[in-house]
Protein backbone atom coordinates (compact mmCIF):
# COMPACT_ATOMS: atom_id res chain seq x y z
CA UNK A 1 0.00 0.00 0.00
CA UNK A 2 1.19 3.62 -0.99
CA UNK A 3 2.36 5.93 2.02
CA UNK A 4 -1.10 8.20 2.12
CA UNK A 5 1.54 11.00 2.82
CA UNK A 6 3.20 11.17 -0.22
CA UNK A 7 -0.03 11.27 -2.74
CA UNK A 8 -2.54 13.73 -0.60
CA UNK A 9 -1.73 17.28 0.08
CA UNK A 10 -3.17 19.65 1.67
CA UNK A 11 -4.22 22.38 -0.43
CA UNK A 12 -5.58 26.39 0.40
CA UNK A 13 -7.80 27.98 -2.64
CA UNK A 14 -4.65 30.10 -3.24
CA UNK A 15 -2.29 26.85 -3.82
CA UNK A 16 -5.09 25.71 -6.11
CA UNK A 17 -5.26 28.61 -8.30
CA UNK A 18 -2.12 31.04 -7.62
CA UNK A 19 0.64 29.26 -6.60
CA UNK A 20 2.06 27.67 -9.72
CA UNK A 21 5.94 26.70 -8.60
CA UNK A 22 7.40 28.42 -11.35
CA UNK A 23 4.81 27.53 -14.07
CA UNK A 24 1.37 27.30 -14.73
CA UNK A 25 -1.10 24.90 -13.78
CA UNK A 26 -3.55 23.65 -15.59
CA UNK A 27 -6.70 21.78 -13.96
CA UNK A 28 -9.01 20.12 -17.05
CA UNK A 29 -12.06 19.08 -16.68
CA UNK A 30 -13.14 16.05 -19.12
CA UNK A 31 -15.87 15.31 -21.39
CA UNK A 32 -17.39 12.54 -19.06
CA UNK A 33 -17.83 14.95 -16.11
CA UNK A 34 -20.99 16.21 -16.49
CA UNK A 35 -21.90 20.37 -16.63
CA UNK A 36 -21.92 22.30 -14.04
CA UNK A 37 -24.79 22.00 -12.12
CA UNK A 38 -24.82 23.73 -8.67
CA UNK A 39 -27.55 25.56 -7.91
CA UNK A 40 -28.57 29.14 -5.55
CA UNK A 41 -29.27 26.51 -2.83
CA UNK A 42 -25.46 24.94 -2.56
CA UNK A 43 -23.68 27.87 -3.60
CA UNK A 44 -25.21 29.65 -0.84
CA UNK A 45 -24.02 26.90 1.90
CA UNK A 46 -20.67 27.14 0.66
CA UNK A 47 -20.56 30.09 1.33
CA UNK A 48 -22.37 30.40 4.48
CA UNK A 49 -20.42 27.46 6.02
CA UNK A 50 -17.20 29.56 4.74
CA UNK A 51 -18.33 32.70 6.77
CA UNK A 52 -19.42 31.06 9.54
CA UNK A 53 -15.92 29.52 10.01
CA UNK A 54 -14.19 32.74 9.82
CA UNK A 55 -12.84 32.27 13.11
CA UNK A 56 -11.57 28.95 12.49
CA UNK A 57 -8.04 28.53 11.66
CA UNK A 58 -8.54 26.24 8.64
CA UNK A 59 -11.86 25.19 7.28
CA UNK A 60 -12.11 21.86 5.13
CA UNK A 61 -14.80 21.73 2.26
CA UNK A 62 -13.77 18.46 0.60
CA UNK A 63 -11.30 16.53 -1.65
CA UNK A 64 -9.98 17.13 -5.03
CA UNK A 65 -9.20 13.71 -6.96
CA UNK A 66 -6.72 14.26 -10.29
CA UNK A 67 -4.71 12.68 -12.48
CA UNK A 68 -1.53 14.13 -13.81
CA UNK A 69 -1.60 14.10 -17.42
CA UNK A 70 1.30 15.86 -18.40
CA UNK A 71 4.44 18.17 -16.29
CA UNK A 72 1.62 20.59 -15.67
CA UNK A 73 -1.78 19.03 -16.58
CA UNK A 74 -4.44 17.53 -13.92
CA UNK A 75 -7.31 15.73 -15.48
CA UNK A 76 -10.38 16.20 -12.74
CA UNK A 77 -11.13 13.16 -11.92
CA UNK A 78 -13.63 14.34 -9.21
CA UNK A 79 -14.39 17.31 -7.58
CA UNK A 80 -15.01 19.61 -10.43
CA UNK A 81 -18.30 21.07 -9.00
CA UNK A 82 -17.01 22.48 -6.04
CA UNK A 83 -13.18 23.45 -8.05
CA UNK A 84 -15.75 25.41 -10.53
CA UNK A 85 -17.68 26.58 -7.94
CA UNK A 86 -14.61 28.27 -6.01
CA UNK A 87 -13.43 29.35 -9.44
CA UNK A 88 -16.54 30.99 -10.28
CA UNK A 89 -16.96 32.69 -5.86
CA UNK A 90 -13.27 34.51 -6.65
CA UNK A 91 -14.16 35.54 -9.65
CA UNK A 92 -17.27 36.85 -8.18
CA UNK A 93 -15.32 38.61 -5.41
CA UNK A 94 -13.43 41.00 -8.26
CA UNK A 95 -10.52 38.44 -8.62
CA UNK A 96 -9.19 39.04 -12.21
CA UNK A 97 -6.27 36.71 -12.54
CA UNK A 98 -5.47 33.39 -11.52
CA UNK A 99 -1.80 32.03 -11.97
CA UNK A 100 -3.67 28.96 -12.56
CA UNK A 101 -5.89 27.61 -15.30
CA UNK A 102 -9.49 25.70 -14.83
CA UNK A 103 -10.97 24.44 -18.20
CA UNK A 104 -13.58 21.89 -19.74
CA UNK A 105 -11.66 19.82 -22.61
CA UNK A 106 -14.16 19.46 -24.46
CA UNK A 107 -16.68 21.76 -23.85
CA UNK A 108 -15.88 25.06 -25.29
CA UNK A 109 -18.91 27.24 -24.55
CA UNK A 110 -18.38 26.26 -20.49
CA UNK A 111 -14.45 26.65 -20.99
CA UNK A 112 -14.72 30.60 -22.99
CA UNK A 113 -17.68 31.76 -19.74
CA UNK A 114 -15.24 30.45 -17.75
CA UNK A 115 -12.17 32.66 -19.15
CA UNK A 116 -14.42 35.31 -19.63
CA UNK A 117 -16.29 35.71 -16.09
CA UNK A 118 -17.52 38.13 -15.83
CA UNK A 119 -17.85 39.08 -18.98
CA UNK A 120 -19.16 37.03 -21.68
CA UNK A 121 -19.53 37.01 -25.29
CA UNK A 122 -22.79 35.40 -27.24
CA UNK A 123 -22.17 31.85 -26.44
CA UNK A 124 -22.40 31.55 -22.43
CA UNK A 125 -22.75 28.02 -20.32
CA UNK A 126 -25.88 29.48 -18.20
CA UNK A 127 -25.22 26.74 -15.70
CA UNK A 128 -21.95 28.31 -14.75
CA UNK A 129 -23.32 32.24 -15.54
CA UNK A 130 -26.29 31.18 -12.96
CA UNK A 131 -23.68 29.93 -10.50
CA UNK A 132 -22.17 33.35 -10.83
CA UNK A 133 -24.99 35.16 -10.12
CA UNK A 134 -25.96 32.96 -7.36
CA UNK A 135 -22.28 33.38 -5.66
CA UNK A 136 -22.79 37.62 -5.93
CA UNK A 137 -25.93 37.60 -4.19
CA UNK A 138 -24.35 35.04 -1.80
CA UNK A 139 -21.71 37.26 -1.51
CA UNK A 140 -23.87 40.37 -0.61
CA UNK A 141 -26.67 38.84 1.32
CA UNK A 142 -23.97 36.75 3.75
CA UNK A 143 -21.10 38.85 3.85
CA UNK A 144 -22.37 42.09 3.28
CA UNK A 145 -21.22 44.86 1.04
CA UNK A 146 -18.79 46.86 3.40
CA UNK A 147 -15.40 46.50 2.18
CA UNK A 148 -13.30 45.62 6.13
CA UNK A 149 -16.10 42.72 5.50
CA UNK A 150 -15.63 41.56 2.09
CA UNK A 151 -12.02 41.66 2.21
CA UNK A 152 -11.96 39.45 5.46
CA UNK A 153 -14.02 36.76 3.54
CA UNK A 154 -11.63 37.15 0.60
CA UNK A 155 -8.67 36.37 2.78
CA UNK A 156 -9.97 33.52 4.87
CA UNK A 157 -10.99 31.98 1.79
CA UNK A 158 -8.39 32.36 -0.15
CA UNK A 159 -5.75 31.31 2.83
CA UNK A 160 -7.54 28.93 5.24
CA UNK A 161 -10.29 27.42 3.36
CA UNK A 162 -8.27 23.90 2.46
CA UNK A 163 -9.04 21.43 -0.08
CA UNK A 164 -7.90 17.73 0.04
CA UNK A 165 -5.82 16.97 -3.39
CA UNK A 166 -4.91 13.64 -4.13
Amino acid sequence: MKDLKNILEKCSINDIYFSNRGTSILYKIPIYQRNYAWEREEIYALIKDVYDSLEKSVYYIGTLVTYKREENTFEVIDGQQRLTTIYIILKALGIETFSNTLTYSARKVSASTLEKLPDLGDEKDQGILNGFQYAKEALNDIVGNKKTDIDAFKSFFLNSVHIIHY
